[in-house]
């Protein structure tokens, strides 16, 4: 199965309305009585924003996307992402839990849930920390991974898209953008052929534990002192740290995905349930940029 777009983005994130709305309404953990009313006024008030009968709570939006991306990570047959142009936040983990990608040059790619407040929680963490598990020089290749998704840093091309652990080694980046649907499907034949066959889903990796997030929380309350940030991307970045980290476990301690999934999700929801990362999202629908708060 092959992912493209016949034009660029290939996929610029989630839906931050859908997001908002429903944090506004109280439906992150579940629908209540009052929710169906709540729906009603947000709509006679707001009559120019989009339709939300269908919105479910957050919870199992992100229970629902953990699922799809994990399903096409491990699935029978072979999932490709054919890149051009934007991928980011949602669109980036699509890409990372697909079995190869095949990235134009320009190829701008990176996980920026950072600047709304919030942070991956549709396996990106998860799939950084899978990626950080196969370098030698685990606590190096976390801080790493940890700077790009806490600065929201975004690859300037598909090369340094490999530096930065977003795309693989093995991926293919191509010059010219209509060649792009032609090598994927080059990929998927190549792959068949190869016999290719899915992961254990229940693979374990090592993480960095407790000793890793150690290091990176040190810099951040230096960074926090001499008010570089604030206390809002303290709480933000604590929560990066503690998934990529995998916890309170001791270094080099092996987990599942499931496990640092379910780390995603607690900590997204605690996020969104903040005013703060309320009104992160709100700026950034209106203004189009990050709110520092």
């Amino acid at each position: 199965m092959i992912l493209w777009q016949d034009s660029a983005p290939f996929c610029a994130g989630a839906n931050l309305y859908e997001i908002v709305a429903g944090a506004k309404l109280g439906m992150i953990d579940h629908q209540n009585l009052f929710t169906s009313f709540k729906k009603k006024a947000w709509q006679l008030l707001k009559p120019n924003l989009p339709n939300i009968d269908n919105l479910k709570p957050i919870n199992e939006v992100i229970e629902l996307l953990q699922r799809v991306l994990m399903s096409l990570k491990y699935s029978k047959i072979p999932t490709i992402a054919a890149v051009e142009g934007l991928a980011l936040g949602g669109g980036c983990e699509l890409l990372m839990h697909c079995n190869r990608r095949v990235s134009h040059t320009e190829s701008y790619i990176g996980l920026v849930e950072m600047g709304v407040g919030l942070l991956p929680a549709g396996g990106g963490c998860k799939e950084m920390a899978r990626r950080a598990a196969k370098h030698k020089d685990l606590f190096t290749t976390l801080a790493q991974y940890f700077e790009q998704i806490g600065l929201a840093k975004v690859s300037e091309s598909a090369k340094l898209a490999v530096e930065m652990g977003y795309l693989d080694d093995n991926d293919v980046i191509v010059s010219q953008r209509l060649e792009l649907l032609h090598v994927a499907k080059q990929q998927a034949k190549l792959m068949i052929n190869e016999h290719y066959r899915p992961e254990d889903v229940n693979q374990a990796f090592r993480v960095g534990g407790a000793s890793a997030k150690a290091n990176i929380l040190a810099q951040l309350t230096n960074m926090r002192i001499g008010e570089f940030i604030s206390q809002h991307d303290e709480l933000i970045a604590q929560k990066i740290a503690d998934v990529l980290c995998g916890g309170e476990v001791d270094a080099n301690t092996e987990v599942n995905s499931q496990y640092l999934l379910d780390l995603e999700k607690t900590h997204f929801i605690e996020l969104l349930k903040q005013d703060k990362t309320q009104e992160r999202i709100e700026h950034m629908l209106i203004k189009h940029k990050p709110l520092r708060n």
